[in-house]
């Protein structure tokens, strides 16, 4: 298991100079962790760097899985000619994202959240059918839940986060986000992607340390 001491030396906290991510496992171990974590096994797994985090991630659990999800496919976003046709439906996948990670996670809120599934498996446009458009649809997948699986989340406020824990146990699939957004971009452009990873781990970090939730 990886200790946030690793996670804070690779981010550069307490004033010191960022390290490389150190997950204490040979880069055979780390890749056997991907392809076994992988939701559609036909993708490549992410390679260098990114790969570290993937593993690291999927440690630290959902929360940050979500917010370093949606960090990437907004940093891969905007490295996109923004002419492209899945462009528009990467943009309403993201602005959907941050109304969920603003909310109070409510029964509303998830519902809400749910309502989109349908968008994304059944209607979304052919030109969306990219890395880019597939990254955006896993990142919606790493924070939602699959409402034909699951049905509508429970009326009674109290039995909501444990009905999610079950039911958008996803965080996994922040690796196959990892793999769509590096072959998006390219593996040449990994040290931006990474970056993106860093600043919403750090904003996590701060947030956990504070007693808040959220992504500015």
């Amino acid at each position: 298991m990886i200790q946030l001491e690793a996670i804070d030396r690779a981010l550069g906290r307490h004033g010191k100079a960022p390290e490389p991510l150190d997950i204490g496992r040979t880069v055979a171990e780390r890749d056997a962790i991907l392809e076994q974590t992988l939701w559609f096994p036909e993708r490549p797994i992410p390679t260098g760097e990114l790969a570290n985090w993937a593993v690291a991630i999927i440690e630290l659990g959902k929360e940050p899985a979500v917010l370093t999800a949606v960090a990437v496919v907004e940093t891969a976003l905007k490295m996109t000619v923004a002419a492209r046709r899945d462009v528009d439906f990467v943009k309403k996948v993201l602005a959907e994202l941050h109304v969920w990670i603003k909310s109070p996670k409510t029964n509303a809120d998830l519902k809400r959240l749910g309502d989109l599934w349908w968008s994304l498996t059944r209607n979304r446009p052919d030109d969306a059918h990219t890395q880019l458009g597939d990254a955006a649809v896993m990142a919606w997948f790493v924070a939602g839940y699959d409402p034909e699986g699951w049905g509508n989340p429970p009326d009674a406020p109290d039995r909501v986060v444990e009905w999610m824990k079950d039911a958008a146990d996803n965080t996994t699939a922040v690796v196959d986000v990892f793999s769509c957004v590096q072959q998006a971009v390219g593996a040449v452009n990994d040290s931006v992607i990474v970056q993106s990873i860093r600043k919403a781990v750090s904003i996590w970090r701060d947030a956990s340390a504070a007693g808040c939730r959220g992504l500015d």
